[in-house]
């Protein structure tokens, strides 16, 4: 227990190092001005920024703005990428069909497709919607794939022998055979549209959220706007990881026994 617990606060202290490091140089280029203040803000301008952020409210608004964006088009990309993984994973004809159109569109950039989405859907949050769909459906698909074709055919034999169905087989074999690949894509899929729901907001007017606000603020030279915004960005990505993801990691693979805790 001892042990254990003395790993811990190395993991923890190590984890902080760069962090401890960047803070450091950082508050050491805004005190001695080598880059101009109105540029670099010091750490304590930025705090000072996110706190009166949290008084007024706006950090709660542009945060729920972005999850709005994000989340329906995560979900149902999830949801998706799922269906036509396990159908491309376990039918060599739609394998076949389906496997060739999915590698020619994945290394397209998103925001390729973004002039076209606003002409049919104009700056709307639909126009979003299909966006975000679009990238994180192609950024999770593969690891469907994958995952399912990983499944051993001697466990989908055995549940042939014991009379399993094929919708059995496949949510009592296949899906939790394939699960850390599912986990891995969902994780995969979350970091892009993460990542694009900020490009989004900065380049569709009028939808609001944390992309907008860190536009706008560009625009008006508050850095320490820009950096409050960077931050956000990284402490919700974080969290997501360790709160969500570790979280269904422990409910479903490591109480299967297929990872380690």
């Amino acid at each position: 227990m001892k042990f254990t617990a003395q790993r811990k606060i190395k993991k923890v202290i190590f984890a902080a190092l760069p962090f401890l490091v960047l803070l450091i140089l950082w508050t050491a280029a805004a005190h001695f001005r080598w880059v101009a203040s109105w540029f670099l803000p010091s750490p304590l301008t930025v705090f000072e920024s996110f706190r009166d952020m949290v008084g007024d409210g706006v950090v709660l608004k542009i945060v729920a703005e972005s999850a709005l964006q994000l989340i329906p088009p995560y979900l149902l990309a999830v949801v998706f990428s799922v269906i036509f993984g396990i159908l491309i994973g376990v039918n060599r004809t739609a394998r076949d069909i389906f496997f060739p159109f999915i590698s020619t569109l994945y290394p397209i950039p998103s925001l390729a497709w973004l002039p076209f989405i606003i002409i049919i859907f104009g700056f709307t949050m639909e126009a979003v919607w299909v966006l975000l769909f679009s990238t994180t459906f192609l950024k999770m698909i593969y690891n469907m794939i994958i995952g399912v074709r990983s499944v051993s055919p001697i466990w989908i034999l055995a549940a042939q022998n014991l009379g399993l169905s094929r919708v059995q087989i496949i949510f009592e074999v296949i899906i939790p055979g394939a699960f850390p690949n599912i986990i891995t894509g969902m994780r995969i899929g979350f970091a892009s549209v993460w990542r694009s729901v900020i490009e989004a907001g900065m380049l569709i007017s009028g939808i609001g959220g944390l992309g907008r606000f860190m536009w706008m603020a560009q625009w008006t030279f508050d850095f320490g706007k820009v950096f409050v915004g960077i931050i956000l960005i990284a402490i919700i990505g974080f969290s997501v990881e360790f709160v969500v993801f570790k979280k269904l990691e422990k409910l479903t693979l490591e109480k299967w026994g297929t990872v380690v805790a």
